[in-house]
């Protein structure tokens, strides 16, 4: 067992992950290929470049201010010193979120950010000779989700996309009135306890509600325009007009009752025809409405809960990137996040809903448009699209009452479609990137759950809250000392490494390592290690230990 700030030695030594197990976020403030050298100095041996801080394209971290230089200088790095590198995305809404609307220009222009993403991770699949890079995107950031349905829930006209948020409020209708709206009580309201006569309306009664009244007020501006109709209709047929030549022949009938003085008969048609316009295309309006607009029950719904909303849109997008993936020589593979509570598709397994139905849609577009068996389909669409689960985002369910058991069984049941992780702590209040240990999200539990049902993917530390929040390293050093893992493989723990350079306190970097005497001699220095790996003792001659004598 283990306490919050403190794991036991062997905490995760059975998960084997060593210290060239797991992987490291390279955090886009300041310089990319600086922190890269050094997590590689580290002994990281899979890394990610994180573009991902800001969606506002003048902040750091955006991909189109890393240079051709700087990318090219990442990827001969990695490949010299045999490092994974994997993409986290920019931040823009996979939905096409932005404000308090959803719309497909901004769903546009997300597709544009991700699929530059997408080429960059091309580039360092061939600079590596690899395929399947892993680009990390956040599933949807810029729509709000729906933790507490009965409290509030946030929804969306379909028709315009403005976001709208229906709060539970206190009623006094009559019962009967909630009967005409099929509502159910227990679920869409419900009686206020010591209050006769006055109820809970529900955000799902609200919807249903309104949702009732808007085919209402449609089907009443049809039954308006048919009335208008026939009143003109009725004048024409006592005047004597024949409707039918009206309607196949309009010109002729104008023409004959102008030519007989009739000219108040002639507004009357214009009248008639105008309405009559209007009617079809109003009917035709509620019909493709309701097509368009049925949900899986049959019911009209042009509100819709932001969740099945963004869950539509969000779909398209990554369709259509995994179609631009598999174009690609190396095919990058798409891992979707599961990003905040408070927003949608944020829950693993409605995320893995949502990644099970991509694949089946990208499937069948591989076989209609590019020729490929179903069953290679399948198999491309698998290795394409897949999740990326970031624990410390899952532990913020807590906020909502959530325990470490309820969400275990979340991640068992979205573990098939688990590829990528990000490992990162909090105490489920905050997404602070913790180091490992140092708040209560069930790491081990997480982890050892999904490695038993077959998940052999990439592990990042994204445990870079000491440079967000006032410090100057990875939390690195310190995940790593908390899991009791080794500075090399079979060699001594990061515990020993406490005091020395490697273990520097929270604002842990490793800082040059270069001393000028090694420097001059090899080109490398080792001064700033432990003793136990290797390192010169004050008063060692040249020669001895590593200092002073080549490497193999």
């Amino acid at each position: 067992m283990y306490d919050n700030l403190r794991f036991e030695y062997a905490h995760f030594n059975s998960l084997d992950f060593g210290s060239y197990g797991l992987g490291a976020s390279v955090s886009p403030m300041g310089s990319q290929l600086m922190t890269t050298n050094t997590a590689i100095n580290w002994g990281m041996q899979n890394l990610e470049i994180n573009l991902g801080t800001q969606m506002n394209f003048q902040q750091a971290g955006h991909l189109a201010q890393l240079g051709k230089i700087e990318r090219d200088e990442l990827i001969r790095l990695a490949k010299m010193n045999k490092v994974n590198l994997s993409v986290h995305a920019p931040h823009f809404c996979a939905a096409g979120g932005q404000g308090q609307t959803i719309s497909d220009t901004a769903r546009i222009k997300a597709i544009q950010e991700f699929r530059e993403t997408l080429n960059f991770a091309d580039q360092i699949g061939k600079g590596m000779n690899k395929k399947h890079v892993p680009v990390v995107i956040h599933s949807v950031e810029g729509v709000p989700g729906n933790p507490m349905p009965q409290e509030v829930m946030y929804t969306v006209n379909q028709e315009t996309g403005q976001i709208i948020p229906f709060e539970k409020k206190i009623v006094t209708y009559d019962e009967n009135y909630f009967k005409k709206y099929n509502l159910k009580r227990g679920v869409d309201y419900a009686p206020v306890k010591g209050k006769p006569g006055y109820f809970y309306l529900y955000p799902q009664g609200r919807l249903k509600m309104e949702n009732t009244d808007r085919l209402k007020s449609l089907k009443h501006e049809e039954a308006s325009l048919a009335h208008y109709r026939r009143i003109y209709e009725n004048q024409l047929k006592n005047a004597g007009i024949n409707l039918e030549q009206v309607r196949n022949n309009p010109q002729n009938v104008v023409k004959e009752l102008l030519h007989s003085g009739r000219r108040d008969l002639v507004e009357s048609i214009r009248i008639y025809q105008t309405m009559r316009d209007q009617e079809e295309r109003a009917k035709q309006i509620i019909s493709d409405w309701r097509k368009r607009y049925k949900d899986d029950k049959g019911n009209f719904n042009m509100f819709a809960p932001t969740d099945e909303f963004a869950k539509k849109q969000a779909k398209k997008t990554f369709v259509e990137l995994g179609l631009e993936a598999y174009e690609k020589p190396t095919k990058p593979m798409i891992v979707i996040e599961n990003f905040y509570p408070e927003h949608a598709l944020s829950k693993p397994e409605v995320l893995a809903e949502t990644i099970k139905e991509v694949r089946e849609e990208l499937a069948q577009r591989l076989v209609r448009e590019k020729g490929l068996s179903r069953e290679r389909a399948k198999q491309e669409a698998k290795q394409l699209i897949g999740m990326n689960l970031d624990i410390g985002h899952v532990n913020l369910w807590k906020r909502y009452g959530k325990k470490d058991k309820e969400l275990l069984k979340e991640v068992e049941k979205a573990s098939p479609y688990i590829k990528h992780v990000h490992i990162t702590d909090n105490f489920g209040d905050y997404d602070a990137h913790l180091p490992v240990g140092w708040g209560n999200a069930p790491i081990k539990e997480f982890i050892e759950s999904l490695r038993k049902r077959g998940w052999k993917g990439r592990a990042i530390l994204e445990t870079f809250g000491a440079i967000q929040y006032g410090g100057g390293g990875f939390g690195v050093a310190q995940s790593m000392y908390q899991m009791g893992l080794p500075l090399v493989p079979g060699g001594p723990s990061w515990e020993m490494a406490e005091g020395t350079y490697f273990q520097a306190g929270y604002a842990f970097t490793t800082g040059p390592i270069l001393p000028d005497v090694n420097f001059q001699t090899y080109g490398v220095g080792f001064s700033g290690l432990p003793y136990a790996t290797g390192a010169q003792i004050g008063g060692q001659k040249p020669g001895q230990k590593f200092s002073g004598t080549p490497m193999s």
